[in-house]
């Protein structure tokens, strides 16, 4: 499978990047050409996207710094967006990385490699404590 991988550099502690991106809650805060809501479903979360509901489970080690996304977008497919949090400096780095699954057209593929580039813009400014333009605010749903 092809993959993308991007990393960008926060100026906010290794932890303070943890805490909020290890939270599924703040998913639509930074991921939001991704998630436009979510929602707890037992041991999982249903983000609402554009594309319909996709169930994601998160698997953290905050030791380690690894955050992992393991998306259902339908029942029996599964894809992995597999990222970490990275000491650098008195910073952080966050380095993501998302698979283009079986079936996924090259225009879609594109199309979520460029949208993640914004959206580690928006996580930056967010954990910077700048402000996020443009794009609408969404809130978790409970």
């Amino acid at each position: 499978m092809k993959a993308d991988t991007q990393a960008i550099t926060i100026d906010a502690s290794l932890s303070k990047v943890f805490r909020f991106v290890s939270n599924p809650e703040n998913l639509p805060q930074w991921a939001r050409a991704f998630c436009q809501a979510i929602r707890p479903d037992g041991d999982a979360w249903l983000v609402s996207s554009p594309q319909g509901e996709v169930r994601v489970r998160y698997r953290t080690d905050e030791a380690l710094g690894v955050i992992d996304f393991h998306l259902s977008p339908a029942p029996g497919l599964e894809a992995l967006a597999a990222s970490r949090v990275l000491p650098n400096g008195d910073g952080a780095a966050y380095v993501f990385t998302q698979f283009q699954t079986p079936g996924m057209s090259e225009d879609v593929f594109t199309g979520q490699v460029h949208a993640l580039r914004e959206e580690l813009l928006i996580l930056k400014a967010l954990l910077e404590g700048r402000t996020v333009e443009a794009a609408p605010s969404c809130a978790p749903v409970t």
